[in-house]
């Protein structure tokens, strides 16, 4: 039998199923080498798939909780903190195969009751189904409602940059996955037995979305982190005061930031 000697420092950072990580990526199709999709800003301007709405930043997942497609999931299995790591994915594990049964046919007349012209490429969305017109002819529209990307092997470039460990972070992370136009850190978090306090940045209160991912958020933290309570805590000032506010906390950085200084010396 033979038994791996543990390595001090080292192994505490190999990743396992439900460590809460940061990681960025791109993704391209094998066969065309075209990017489907990043965290990078700059790799997007050059893949030509850039838009303004979308936020571009490190994936914050939980391993094996189906964050990310399963053939990533699986690879980032083993890997430490830092590691950087090209990988391929066949469709079984990221996109699925392609399956007949969705792509569908209608009547070319359906469409023009409700004033739509359907032109081949054009998005759909049928009783709740997201599709694109395959081909319009004899009073018939197909449309298929596989994914783009279904059938097609992918390639991953992969960064795994941090893994984070207190309670506290895991949920700043988790907030940044489901609040994606803030960061986790600007939030103050308290864990008060099992209860978790969540003081949220001005940017969530009149955020359209804020409460769906309220919902999202508190479900994850009840079924990873095993907390039974949470309550979120909105604050508002007067101008006056939230300039004060802002006054003392950038001190007490200040303060702190000359603090570690001493201490590094």
């Amino acid at each position: 039998m033979v038994f791996k000697k543990r390595r001090i420092g080292v192994d505490d950072m190999v990743l396992e199923k439900g460590d809460f990580v940061r990681i960025s990526y791109t993704g391209r199709i094998r066969d065309t080498g075209d990017v489907f999709d990043t965290t990078s800003e700059e790799v997007a301007k050059e893949a030509g798939i850039y838009s303004d709405e979308a936020t571009f930043r490190s994936e914050s997942i939980i391993i094996g909780a189906g964050h990310v497609i399963k053939g990533l999931d699986e690879a980032l299995i083993g890997l430490e903190v830092g590691e950087k790591k090209v990988i391929e994915v066949s469709p079984e594990k990221a996109y699925g195969v392609r399956d007949p049964s969705m792509v569908k046919t209608y009547r070319l007349k359906e469409f023009k009751k409700h004033g739509v012209k359907p032109y081949p490429g054009m998005v759909v969305d049928i009783e709740g189904k997201r599709g694109r017109v395959q081909n319009v002819s004899g009073g018939r529209v197909v449309a298929d409602f596989n994914s783009e990307l279904a059938g097609k092997a992918v390639v991953y470039e992969i960064n795994v940059e941090e893994k984070v460990n207190k309670l506290e972070e895991k949920i700043r992370l988790l907030m940044e996955r489901y609040f994606s136009y803030i960061d986790g850190n600007d939030s103050d978090v308290k864990c008060e037995g099992e209860k978790a306090v969540i003081f949220l940045p001005d940017a969530v209160k009149l955020h359209s979305d804020a409460f769906i991912s309220k919902e999202l958020l508190s479900n994850d933290i009840f079924t990873t982190l095993g907390l039974k309570e949470v309550e979120f805590r909105e604050i508002f000032r007067k101008k006056e005061e939230e300039e004060e506010v802002k006054e003392k906390e950038e001190e007490i950085k200040e303060k702190e930031e000359e603090i570690k200084e001493e201490k590094e010396d």
